[in-house]
């Protein structure tokens, strides 16, 4: 078993400033690199991968993906972002005339962009769910229309965590689909497909696995797969085994893999399984603990300073942390990361995103910054 200073050399950002921007974009792994150098020497040297050695890979990606958030591989189906994720999972709802969908009225702009422009048929009904019970949201907002609710797992402003275990067994037993974004949560804390249950959970790569962009995959649960659409599907979305043949077309597959529909982004997808093995090889659970240790020193400190921290205190943690200082948001801002301390600045707050790899001392040197902008000004 590796202990943490080794995990931490493979990430190579820590050589050059203190990185704690984890919910904007993830630093690739060392791993990870090598795993995309591999691909590109194969495709330059080569052309193509060898047949089986692809779906091997492929195959072994799936599973690895499926592994981490407790899924069958059938169940999970490659996708580029989680923008693509969410298409996928609306675009094959079996809508009818009237239909509904409740929509978080905090997501992200992936998610707005397309429930916006995508369903033109739909309404469309966005409801708060910001320190609110989302069982009593949905419940005060649905109809004898409504088809799906649609929800951030993360915010990622203020880094809120819905309760998807309470809120999929009430839309379950209600009859309604519910479709998450789950990448400002997924590799940062721990997350089982069969403990949620929830009908959809779409994530991209870019930010807590660590990257790259460009990668990414949808969870469908396995209750739904006779009930779906088939509308976004093409031939690589069925159960091909070589390519001598065209002649002979084999049928779609009837689960999650039949949404992949032409070629796959194969040197992302060996990248994002890469990095999600270095997750499991520390452990979900003590990846999540990490995090929430450095986040809860940073609080401490913003809390006893009078920094307005948006980030709830009370349900399950996420792991962002935004605050907002009372004096110079774009100013500390620009201090910090000219003293080599990468955050986000998002809507006038600061968001600080640590991942398991970032150290206690990181956090001293970051509060140690704070304390001479304050000086200083």
């Amino acid at each position: 078993m590796l202990d943490l200073a080794d995990f931490r050399n493979l990430f190579p950002i820590t050589e050059r400033c203190i990185y704690f921007n984890h919910a904007a974009t993830g630093p690739l792994s060392l791993p990870a690199r090598r795993a995309i150098e591999q691909c590109v020497d194969i495709y330059s040297s080569r052309g193509e991968f060898d047949i089986d050695d692809y779906f091997s890979k492929i195959q072994d990606a799936r599973a690895t993906v499926a592994h981490f958030i407790n899924a069958k591989p059938e169940e999970i189906a490659f996708t580029h972002n989680t923008s693509e994720g969410i298409y996928i999972a609306l675009r094959n709802l079996p809508f009818n005339e009237n239909d509904m969908i409740l929509v978080m009225d905090g997501v992200f702009p992936a998610v707005r962009y397309v429930v916006d422009h995508n369903l033109p048929h739909i309404k469309k009904k966005y409801v708060c769910f910001a320190g609110e019970d989302p069982i009593a949201v949905v419940k005060s907002n649905m109809d004898k229309w409504t088809k799906a609710v649609v929800v951030d797992y993360v915010q990622f402003l203020s880094g809120e965590t819905i309760d998807l275990q309470r809120l999929s067994e009430f839309t379950s037993e209600v009859g309604l689909y519910l479709v998450v974004d789950g990448i400002q949560g997924i590799g940062a804390v721990s997350f089982d497909a069969a403990d949620n249950n929830v009908d959809f959970l779409a994530c991209g790569s870019a930010k807590w696995l660590f990257g790259p962009g460009g990668a990414g995959f949808l969870y469908v649960n396995r209750r739904n797969f006779g009930k779906l659409r088939c509308q976004h599907t093409g031939w690589l979305g069925a159960g091909w085994t070589g390519f001598e043949d065209i002649t002979k077309n084999p049928p779609l597959h009837s689960d999650a893999r039949k949404y992949e529909m032409g070629t796959r982004n194969v040197i992302g997808i060996q990248a994002l399984s890469t990095n999600i093995n270095i997750l499991l090889q520390y452990g979900m659970p003590n990846v999540e603990a990490r995090i929430m240790k450095l986040k809860s020193i940073l609080r401490n400190y913003f809390e006893s300073s009078g920094f307005r921290i948006s980030t709830p205190d009370s349900g399950k943690q996420s792991g962002i942390l935004t605050v907002r200082p009372r004096i110079g948001v774009e100013d500390l801002y620009h201090f910090l990361k000219e003293t080599g301390v990468i955050v986000s600045m998002r809507n006038q707050n600061l968001r600080f995103s640590p991942h398991f790899y970032n150290s206690e001392e990181e956090v001293k040197q970051i509060i140690d910054a704070i304390k001479r902008y304050r000086n200083k000004g």
